[in-house]
């Protein structure tokens, strides 16, 4: 969940010390910079060995001055054939910083396409799965306002939405960890100036210079320019400013959805469909996409996906479409939005020793442990529930006992089987 607005390295990184003007940061820049963790005895911060992580670790190090655990995590994807010699090499700068680190590695085959995209969620995942399993509430990353304005500028090639333009958040949630970008007002120049002046090397990713990848391609457009400095400020000043009609959207979002929404134990909700449709466009578009995340897949849809459903709900038609792994269906005076349940995992979901498991995202069951969780709709023989939608019904947890019996928590509560409804607003 954003909280509200939303990359190097070679093989010999020790001439990477001295090509940029010496920068210097005082108590005061680093108590602005880091503002947000007063108070936190732990954090992590997520280290690649490029300028802009190396210099957020040195200055997260300058402000901590010993009151604060830092954790160092870095991860070997694998991508290339010196990541793990990389990722090695950051681990023996943490050691002469006095910094615990970590090396956490990408395993599996990796994908052919969307690379970029899909190393992101995997590193992501990876960095807060640890941040969790050690009680770590804050992970820290390097984005600079350099990149910033490349992801700006990308995104103005496809969208003008304010939510979009505002680009990177310096704030977000990552599955319950907090990620923070301290850096984004910064410049990578700057950066790099201070850890000139630090004597601090650093690795530069050759894959900054791969052209099939967009945001090469946008550093590279920013640095042939004829002014490039003042075109990132300016683009950052672009992102700050949608950043805040963003915020204005989203409180408004908030407010009209804790009004207008009756949300249901079995994980549907209803809205009154002549209200959404007196709502402005960008409030239509929003909306929708919060109800998504609540109630379908957990996944964000695309701005024309989102404006295509705003015109099918304001038609005249009682009918359903699903987006998002969502389903809506239209009454006259309503809409009903549910998960779709055909997208939920086919295979059974075991119960582990705790006996306690979330379910697709939506349901926190309480079970006997080794028992299987299948969604309804994969059963034959469940009663029909009438006071609920039928794709809702099939969309419920059903609790697979290991004598064979099943249990389904919403329509008869028995065998010491459970299922609450964990999704909120976000």
């Amino acid at each position: 969940m954003r909280s509200m607005p939303r990359s190097g390295r070679k093989r010999n990184p020790s001439v990477r010390a001295a090509e940029a003007e010496q920068r210097t940061y005082s108590k005061q820049d680093c108590d602005e910079l880091f503002a947000a963790l007063r108070g936190e005895d732990h954090f992590a911060v997520a280290v690649s060995g490029g300028s802009d992580s190396m210099a957020l670790l040195r200055l997260a190090l300058q402000w901590a001055n010993g009151s604060a655990r830092i954790s160092v995590l870095t991860l070997d994807h694998g991508l290339r054939p010196g990541a793990a010699a990389e990722a090695a090499k950051v681990a023996e700068w943490c050691t002469l910083l006095g910094v615990e680190h970590h090396t956490l590695r990408w395993e599996g085959t990796k994908p052919e396409t969307g690379l970029q995209a899909k190393a992101r969620s995997a590193r992501y995942d990876l960095m807060c799965n640890w941040c969790k399993a050690n009680q770590v509430k804050f992970l820290l990353t390097g984005h600079t306002m350099d990149d910033q304005a490349e992801t700006v500028l990308m995104r103005q090639a496809r969208t003008d939405t304010a939510e979009s333009l505002a680009g990177i958040w310096q704030t977000a949630d990552w599955k319950g960890v907090r990620l923070f970008r301290p850096l984004l007002g910064q410049s990578r120049a700057d950066l790099r100036g201070y850890l000139t002046g630090l004597g601090q090397p650093w690795i530069d990713d050759p894959s900054n210079l791969d052209r099939r990848f967009e945001r090469v391609r946008a550093r590279q457009a920013l640095a042939q320019g004829e002014r490039p400095e003042l075109q990132k400020i300016e683009l950052a000043d672009i992102a700050e400013k949608a950043g805040r009609a963003a915020r204005g959207l989203a409180l408004a979002t908030d407010k009209w959805i804790r009004g207008q929404l009756t949300s249901y134990p079995e994980g549907f909700g209803a809205i009154p469909r002549a209200g959404f449709c007196e709502l402005e466009p960008s409030l239509q578009r929003r909306v929708l996409q919060q109800l998504i995340l609540i109630y379908g897949a957990g996944n964000r849809a695309e701005p024309g996906e989102l404006d295509y459903l705003a015109k099918w709900i304001m038609g005249q038609g009682i009918s359903r479409r699903t987006l998002g792994g969502a389903m809506l269906a239209c009454r006259q005076s309503s809409v009903l939005i549910g998960r779709e349940w055909a997208r939920i995992a086919a295979d059974a979901t075991i119960v582990p020793e705790s006996g306690e498991i979330v379910w697709d995202g939506r349901f926190l069951i309480k079970a006997p442990s080794k028992s299987q969780v299948v969604a309804v709709g994969r059963l034959n023989g469940i009663v029909r529930r009438e006071d609920i939608p039928s794709f809702v019904q099939q969309s419920l947890p059903a609790v697979i006992l290991g004598g064979g019996n099943t249990v389904v928590a919403h329509l008869a509560a028995r065998d010491g089987v459970s299922a609450k409804f964990i999704r909120h607003l976000r």
